[in-house]
């Protein structure tokens, strides 16, 4: 390979980094995400969905309950009867009633704990992720990931989303070693194809998928919150601490021009 091909190839491995850094991840979809902790409702929506959707497999063992409702003013009682249904108590951690036994019998491994998963891959990843299942019938549970491949859950909002196949746009290199052409074809997931409606707006896919976007983003939002409750506390208390800081720094001011007038 002379140093201009090489050269190309850099560039073109740049780029992808480029766009993969830019939105989080690599791959298809790749749209940014920007939480807002400061939106109670969507963090409301997010608990909601995940509890009914997600809970059955996944723990999110550095959470507890009654943290929860407070930060995101949900009522205890409605709290402890819509949303606990391991018969856990609100003071206790948000454990999932599936055992890891049974998790790896059932998955071929132990559903991970979310707690952090915002931090650790981002919730771009999680927003991405969660857009990204489509059918495929080499996987045993008949689901891929286009964000991770080889994933070993079934999409569990498959209802709310419906069921989709990939689409692939297929690219063709050539190049010439030794005066000799030869040429590959490249496919790459550019899209997918709505198979079964989601139940959110059967009649209007392109409705259906703009609510799901929502719906993700609102789990997804609500797993940003929980890999670092204590944000919410910083938001509340940072213009209070800025405020302290001017009055204290007024304060130094004032005697330092008293300290010194004397001297002077």
């Amino acid at each position: 390979m002379n140093t201009k091909k090489i050269l190309l190839l850099l560039t073109a491995t740049l780029t992808l980094a480029q766009a993969a850094f830019a939105s989080g991840v690599a791959g298809y979809p790749n749209d940014t995400f920007q939480a807002d902790l400061t939106n109670k409702v969507s963090l409301q929506n997010g608990a909601k969905y995940f509890i009914n959707y997600c809970a059955g497999c996944h723990s999110l063992q550095y959470q507890r309950y009654n943290r929860m409702f407070k930060d995101l003013d949900i009522d205890p009682e409605i709290g402890a009867k819509n949303l606990i249904f391991t018969g856990a108590k609100a003071v206790e951690q948000m454990h999932t009633g599936m055992s890891a036994a049974e998790g790896l019998k059932w998955f071929g491994q132990t559903p991970p704990d979310l707690s952090l998963t915002a931090r650790a891959k981002s919730g771009a990843y999680i927003y991405n992720y969660l857009r990204g299942f489509y059918l495929d019938d080499t996987r045993p549970l008949g689901f891929n990931n286009s964000i991770f491949a080889g994933a070993s859950m079934p999409n569990p909002l498959w209802e709310l989303q419906g069921i989709q196949k990939p689409v692939y746009s297929e690219e063709k290199t050539c190049a010439t070693v030794d005066g000799k052409e030869t040429c590959e074809t490249h496919s790459t997931l550019t899209g997918f194809d709505i198979v079964t409606p989601g139940i959110l707006n059967k009649e209007d896919p392109a409705k259906n998928k703009e609510a799901y976007d929502q719906v993700v983003y609102d789990i997804t939002n609500f797993l940003s919150y929980v890999s670092d409750p204590s944000a919410l506390d910083r938001m509340r208390m940072g213009p209070w601490v800025l405020a302290f800081l001017a009055f204290l720094t007024m304060i130094f001011y004032l005697l330092k021009r008293e300290y010194w007038r004397d001297i002077h």
